[in-house]
């Protein structure tokens, strides 16, 4: 989210849009979520739409190596 429309619910909304959708259309049972562990708003987020977090974890960087993330899971 750039920085001048963070703070305004977006993400959440989105989200949580996005969850929904998941719920109707996938026969999944989980969606996870794997922010940066020091990403607050993003970790926020996953803890205000009821996920849970499971544990932290080395996820796989784009540029090659690993970021550490929190494994957060959402029960569909």
């Amino acid at each position: 989210m750039l920085p001048g429309f963070q703070g305004r619910g977006i993400a959440s909304s989105a989200t949580a849009q996005l969850l929904g959708k998941a719920r109707e259309d996938q026969p999944l049972r989980f969606v996870h979520a794997f922010p940066k562990i020091d990403n607050g708003p993003s970790n926020a987020i996953c803890r205000k739409l009821g996920f849970t977090l499971l544990e932290e974890i080395d996820f796989p960087a784009r540029q090659g190596g690993f970021v550490r993330c929190n494994d957060w899971r959402f029960d569909l």
